[in-house]
Order: structure tokens, then sequence, then C-alpha cells
């Protein structure tokens, strides 16, 4: 077994510590800050005690804050132009996924030049702007992991973009420092609280189950399974309940850190592929849909892993065979969903039945399907979607 082990991000956890943004630059002799965000966090007041930070130390600023949910390839080109026009030295990303995904790729290109589809096969050459995450909801992980996902708009395809350190202190897509302030959550609606959470438990799944998965992630993973089982719930039912919210953005940020070393699979895979087709879709909600689906047709690969699974989601197996016990732990993700009233199927997405062929198509062509236990095939994952249609 061979793996490296290089994790160049500094990490803040706690709450308040977005109020150090400003700390974080003047120890660094950064001058200038574009901030990139969306129209939501800047209504919200997120921004407040950010620009207060900056301000306190002398910090020149301006904010971007026209991120886009799905990213596209024209958005984050955009952003890129926009920091290299204001002459930024450093840009700091508050948001979800989306800002997260359109800093580092706007930090990319300042940096390395053309076009953001370019790094689809194109190896990062020079270190990006420093950046720093500033998380304000508990689901992609993107704050500390080293992907972007960007849809490319003529192909409607989500490119997941990603490089992780290739040696020590080398270049890599991801963050300088992460921030992650759990109090940038408590206002979350439920629905968003829901579906990013939704996300986070996807990728402590996929991730604990992948092909390429590695001993020291199974505590993380299990852990972080366990953490979303237990106050996802309580986070969506009470935003205010700063216990459940300083949790579930843990485990979310410790989920982004396992990306980092293990692969996704097929939910993923098939989700990123519906949202390239259909923008409008949010990925929690995506991951939802095919979610459970795809777990069964995974059992039967690693059944012991999906045993642990159902165990560390509370469920006695004691009594049960191999395979029920390892199948319970998708209905037990089915009955989360009906918890948090998320829709389950396609067919309420408003996606069509003759779609099914094409997102099984663009699914196949990404870069998490070698990830998956089992072996995947364009017919089985037909079959999945046929599963999630009703």
């Amino acid at each position: 077994m061979e793996f490296s082990f290089n994790l160049p991000i500094a990490i803040e956890f706690g709450r308040g510590s977005s109020k150090k943004v400003g700390e974080v630059a003047k120890l660094k002799g950064w001058k200038k800050a574009v901030i990139i965000t969306d129209e939501g966090v800047v209504k919200a007041g997120l921004l407040s005690g950010i620009k207060e930070s900056l301000e306190g130390v002398g910090i020149e600023y301006t904010v971007w804050d026209k991120v886009v949910p799905n990213p596209t390839d024209v958005s984050v080109e955009e952003a890129a132009d926009f920091v290299k026009e204001y002459g930024a030295d450093f840009l700091i990303a508050i948001g979800g996924g989306s800002s997260m995904d359109t800093a580092k790729s706007a930090a990319l290109l300042v940096t390395n030049g053309g076009r953001i589809r370019d790094y689809e096969t194109k190896a990062i050459e020079k270190h990006l702007l420093p950046l720093v995450t500033i998380p304000t909801t508990a689901g992609t992980g993107s704050e500390v992991d080293f992907w972007a996902v960007v849809t490319d708009t003529e192909r409607k395809f989500k490119m997941a973009l990603g490089q992780a350190p290739p040696y020590p202190g080398g270049p890599y897509l991801g963050a300088t420092v992460a921030l992650v302030d759990p109090e940038l959550t408590k206002t979350l609606p439920p629905k968003l609280t829901a579906s990013t959470g939704i996300d986070a438990l996807s990728h402590a799944i996929e991730t604990y189950v992948a092909t390429d998965s590695k001993p020291f992630l199974e505590p993380i993973d299990l852990h972080v399974i366990s953490t979303i089982w237990r106050w996802l719930p309580v986070a969506y039912a009470y935003g205010e309940n700063m216990t459940a919210r300083d949790n579930m953005m843990y485990a979310s940020m410790m989920a982004g850190v396992a990306e980092n070393f293990a692969n996704c699979g097929a939910i993923h895979s098939l989700a990123e592929s519906l949202g390239g087709i259909h923008g409008e879709i949010p990925h929690g909600v995506a991951i939802g849909v095919f979610f459970p689906h795809v777990m069964r047709f995974n059992a039967i690969a690693v059944p012991e892993k999906y045993v642990r699974i159902a165990e560390t989601m509370g469920i006695d197996t004691t009594d049960m065979g191999l395979y029920e016990a390892a199948f319970s732990a998708a209905d037990a993700v089915e009955e989360l969903l009906d918890l948090l009233d998320m829709p389950r199927t396609l067919k309420e997405l408003g996606i069509k039945r003759e779609e099914i062929p094409e997102i099984a198509k663009r699914a196949i062509e990404t870069v998490e399907i070698p990830g998956n236990p089992r072996k995947v095939t364009y017919e089985d994952l037909v079959r999945i979607a046929e599963d999630a249609y009703e």
C-alpha cells in the first residue's frame, strides 16, 4: 500500500474565528483583498465581522458578490478578471461551496493564466494567489479540500478540477488558510441545512468505501457519519442550537479533509452529471436523490463496510444477516431524507425520464467513477437512475 500525506493548509476552527481574517492578513504581510461571495451572504450581514477585522488592521478590500450556484467557467473567469483589474494580493472566499470553488478558480487563473477548462488535464505549475476560505454552510468541505467543481457551459458538464501538492510546498488547488466559524451557519435556512448536511454525509460514506480509501481515514469517516447522524436533524429543526451547528461544521470540515486522500464514487458522479445539465438543482439535493440507490448497488461489493456504517448510525445488526445489515444503511439514509423533507426522486425535481440516458452517459465520464467500490458501467448507472426516478 502506498500513499502520500501532505496537508499544507492552515486551519482554525471555532466560533468567532472568521473575525481573525485581518490578523491573519497582517501576519502574512498581505495588503489588498477581494472578498468573493454571493448576494445572499451580503444580505444576511455575514460580511460585517470580516470587514471590521480587515479595517482594523488597515487592509484595503473590495467585494465581488456575483457568485452563482453551481459556478460556471464564465462566472469564475469573470471573477478572475475582476481580481486582476483590482490588483489584489490575496482573496477571501465567504459562503458555501460555490463561493469557495469560484475563489479557488480565480486564484488559479490569476497566477497560472489560461482558461479554467484547461485545468481538467493541465497541471498547476505556479502557486495560487493566497486564499482565505470562510464557509457559511456545513456541507461541501471545500474550505479545506483540493477540489473545485465548475460547469463547462458549452458541454453542460461539471468539471471536477483538483491537484494535491505534488511535493511538500508545491502548488495545489486549495486555500492557504481556512477560518471555520460555526456562528456563520446559525441563520442558515432549514432546507440549506439539510441539503448541505447530506452532501457532507455522502463525502464521509463515499470516501470510507472508496477503492482508494486509506486506513487512517476510517476513524475520521466513521466519526463524521456518527456526528452528522446525531446532529443534522437537530440543526435542521432548530438552527440556533449552537452545539448542533458546531458539530455539523466540524463534521463537514473533516469530511472535506477526507476528500483529499480518497475519491468519491457514483453518488457524486450522478449528482454532478445532473447538476451539469440542470444547474438550477442544488448539489446536495441531487446527492440525496441518488444516495440510497447507489448505496444498495455498492453494498454487495464491500458488505462489511456498509455493516459498519449501519452500526455507526445506531442500527442494531445483531440478528441480521450480512447483506441485510449492509442494506440497512441505505434504508436508514432514506429515512433521514424523509425526516429532512428532501426530494427523493428525479420526477420530483422535474426531470424527464428520457433524460436518464444522457445523465448516465455524462456520469460515466466523471473523475469520481474510478473511486466507486463496485465496478460500474453505463448500463448500471441507467438502472440506478431509473430506480431514483420514482
